[in-house]
């Protein structure tokens, strides 16, 4: 008697891939000022499936991979979605003598180096808390507050505290120095308290 296999695959296994090569010239591209670098088209899902079909040898017969191509969820600036910028209002700290300038570039490093993308996961939620403690940290005693207020008039202040993602998608910063401004005390007037609150 023969015993026929069904080949009919039963598990079907998602691959969420970001190439380094995609994410360079995404990053390019997301820190050009100049407009001369036009944004990159992620891999397509064939492309990928090409790309890695070696992985096909470490699957069982009934398995089936997904190759999906990862993207960048781009927060704060001017290339993030309407939605997604903010401005950053930091107290410096009046018993330290550095310039605006100096405290902007400084705000905006850091940043870029809590967004590195060595330090999210597919998925991961950002949580302003988090940023605004390390912040402190690394620019300790140079500033004496940060806080993060929605560009967006119709967005209230508690925006973007935290923003959600989708599986597929990697957190990352879209600001510049424009997004970093320096203010000498928070007041009502530097909070927008109309309108709603955004996550995601």
């Amino acid at each position: 008697v023969r015993n026929r296999i069904d080949p009919t695959p039963i598990n079907l296994i998602d691959l969420y891939i970001l190439t380094a090569d995609y994410a360079t010239d995404y990053l390019n591209w997301l820190k050009d000022l100049t407009g001369s670098v036009t944004e990159p088209t992620p891999p397509t899902s064939s492309s990928l499936e090409i790309a890695y079909s070696t992985l096909n040898d470490f699957k069982a017969v009934s398995d089936t991979m997904i190759y999906n191509p990862a993207k960048f969820k781009p927060l704060f600036g001017n290339k993030a979605s309407s939605e997604l910028q903010a401005t950053f209002k930091v107290v410096k700290n009046a018993a330290v003598n550095t310039s605006d300038s100096e405290i902007k570039a400084q705000v905006l490093a850091g940043i870029n180096s809590y967004f590195d993308t060595t330090n999210w996961d597919f998925g991961e939620t950002f949580y302003f808390s988090e940023l605004a403690a390390y912040l402190h940290m690394q620019l300790t005693p140079n500033i004496s507050s940060i806080i993060i207020v929605p560009a967006n008039n119709a967005e209230s202040f508690g925006s973007l505290m935290q923003v959600n993602c989708n599986i597929n998608e990697v957190i990352t910063s879209a600001a510049t120095v424009d997004n970093v401004k320096i203010i000498t005390a928070i007041t009502a007037a530097q909070i927008n308290q109309a309108g709603a609150v955004v996550i995601s």
